[in-house]
């Protein structure tokens, strides 16, 4: 490139004209994106969607009575109690739960994912201008990988890894300025760290997985690693983990030596290497690369010069091989690596990697150009990219739009049918809390209540066991309260449908009682002779509590630092 129009582009991105552009296109595409699926006034309930749908739909109700936090699963999950909210983040469900008081179901939905996007697509820019310092790779940057077509995939129901991703870029950078930019700028990898652990605590072990990578890259190409550096990487850990301190909390408090079991910790689906690549071409949204991120594998390794960008190169082909079959994850059999689960995670970090060596190099290319070319291939990439993620979407909206696919029927309040494959509206949107959830319904349950189908299915049909004979009961519902009617000949222990965890609470006729767990993992409690009120509940620890007066402490003290330095 020539030295005029680099010093062209620099003048270029100093301008707050030239971000406010481009990320007015950046939002231009994002609400042409949610225009176009939210225009079919339907959602296509598959996958993760019955799960993360369920979560929302307990907390907005909870928020409706009044209630903040949500600890358990009360009105949703088949009202068992379980804790999908005490060990799964919530936090960035609240602005979809708070559009439901301001529009339908399936709006709200779509307002939720708009907001997703646009933030995606801004932390994407910012994190690349600061990085790259150039505001036209940062645009590209934010284009490729906002609407590349596996985090495409994950906006339709893998929520939590839908979010995590939104951070991603904040976190790398965060990572780039300990080990080798301005390590005074450790914060962003705190904040980075803490949003991810936000939003999905699978994506956070993955993160690590690559951090550490990096950290050994960097301790053999620089022999070390300086004082100061490490003293910003030390810090910047600690902030981090006092910013996510609710999130951990509840494990050390509830889940460990409580024979609690999560997701299944194994690697439960794979995809060959070779269909990974070449069904990248296809412009649907899926198990996939976009083919921009594939030719730049095929073509970027003759351009790039530096060893930094040798590493990010090699880092976007690693995540390809670890996202296939080609990586031996047999190897890995009965290791921790294994709750990846599926394989195609990678893709998010593939993504990642790739799309910096893209906007790199395109932008390099486009800064040959004159402005009026530029700024007319600007917008040809931006039509593109626009005509892009409508065709990866076109597959998608079909089914919204299917005469073909019913719509979700009703079922029994008891029922042990899994969610099925469905479009909601606002009319149905309801009925498919009634279903069994696809996938999670028993996630966080004791590993006994999961031994037998016989054990999972009474719990989902409301069955308690008193005197030797069973019982369908009914729940009253209130915000993290299951609360049951039952009438005893005499004093006994009665088995409910709720599961007991460590902080679980149980009252009989208002009078709080003691309780065990029984062979199902649920409250087993003493009733008197007569006619009884029994309500389970839950109260964190105070651990819990302090945890976040912590986190809340640690954010003001951090915001007011970086403001402080900002004027100084």
């Amino acid at each position: 490139m020539e030295r005029k129009n680099i010093l062209q582009i620099k003048q270029e991105d100093g301008s707050w004209k030239h971000n406010l552009a481009y990320l007015g296109l950046l939002l231009a595409v994002s609400l042409a994106t949610v225009i176009y699926l939210a225009d079919t006034k339907a959602i296509f309930a598959f996958s993760d969607w019955s799960f993360h749908a369920s979560r929302l739909e307990e907390l907005y109700l909870n928020l409706k009575s009044g209630s903040f936090l949500t600890f358990i699963a009360a009105r949703t999950f088949h009202n068992t109690g379980v804790a999908s909210f005490l060990f799964y983040p919530y936090l960035f469900l609240y602005p979809w739960a708070f559009l439901r008081f301001i529009f339908s179901p399936v709006n709200a939905f779509y307002g939720w994912y708009g907001l997703v996007t646009f933030a995606t697509a801004a932390i994407a820019y910012f994190s690349m201008k600061e990085y790259s310092k150039n505001s036209l790779a940062a645009f590209l940057f934010s284009l490729a990988y906002t609407f590349a077509p596996y985090r495409l995939y994950l906006g339709g129901a893998v929520f939590g890894e839908y979010l995590a991703v939104t951070f991603l870029p904040l976190v790398f950078l965060g990572i780039y300025e300990v080990l080798w930019g301005n390590r005074h700028k450790w914060y962003l990898l705190a904040i980075g760290g803490a949003l991810i652990a936000y939003s999905h605590i699978l994506s956070v072990f993955l993160t690590l997985e690559f951090a550490v990578v990096i950290f050994i890259i960097k301790l053999i190409t620089s022999r070390g690693i300086s004082q100061g550096r490490g003293k910003a990487l030390g810090l910047s850990i600690i902030v981090c983990l006092l910013l996510v301190l609710p999130v951990i909390a509840p494990f050390f408090t509830d889940f460990i030596g409580q024979k609690l079991v999560s997701a299944n910790p194994h690697i439960t689906q794979t995809i060959d290497l070779g269909p990974l690549l070449l069904s990248s071409f296809s412009a649907q949204k899926g198990w996939k690369l976009s083919f921009l991120l594939i030719l730049t594998i095929f073509v970027a390794w003759a351009l790039l010069k530096s060893g930094r960008d040798w590493i990010i190169y090699g880092l976007g082909l690693f995540s390809c091989i670890l996202a296939s079959s080609f990586f031996p994850w047999k190897l890995l059999a009965g290791t921790p690596f294994e709750m990846v689960q599926l394989t195609v995670r990678y893709l998010s970090y593939a993504a990642l990697f790739l799309t910096i060596i893209f906007a790199q190099e395109t932008s390099a290319l486009l800064g040959q150009a004159g402005e009026k070319s530029r700024r007319a291939l600007i917008c040809g990439f931006t039509c593109f990219m626009v005509i892009f993620t409508f065709s990866s979407l076109a597959a998608y909206r079909d089914i919204l739009v299917s005469e073909t696919i019913e719509d979700m029927p009703k079922t029994s309040a008891n029922s042990t049918q899994p969610t099925p494959f469905k479009l909601l509206r606002n009319k149905n949107y309801h009925n498919q809390f009634n279903y069994k959830i696809l996938f999670g319904e028993f996630d966080y349950m004791p590993k006994v209540a999961r031994t037998s189908v016989k054990k999972r299915h009474s719990l989902l049909r409301h069955k308690a066991y008193l005197n030797g004979k069973t019982l369908n009961l009914h729940p009253l519902i209130k915000s993290n309260q299951i609360t049951y009617q039952v009438k005893s000949k005499k004093a006994a222990a009665i088995d409910l449908p709720v599961i007991a965890y460590k902080h679980t609470t149980v009252s009989v006729n208002g009078q709080k009682r003691s309780f065990r767990r029984g062979s199902r993992g649920t409250v087993v409690v003493k009733l008197d002779r007569g006619q009884n009120t029994i309500t389970a509940g839950y109260q964190p620890s105070p651990l819990f509590y302090l945890s976040i007066v912590i986190s809340i402490l640690t954010w003001l003290v951090l915001i007011s630092w970086l403001i402080k330095c900002r004027l100084s």
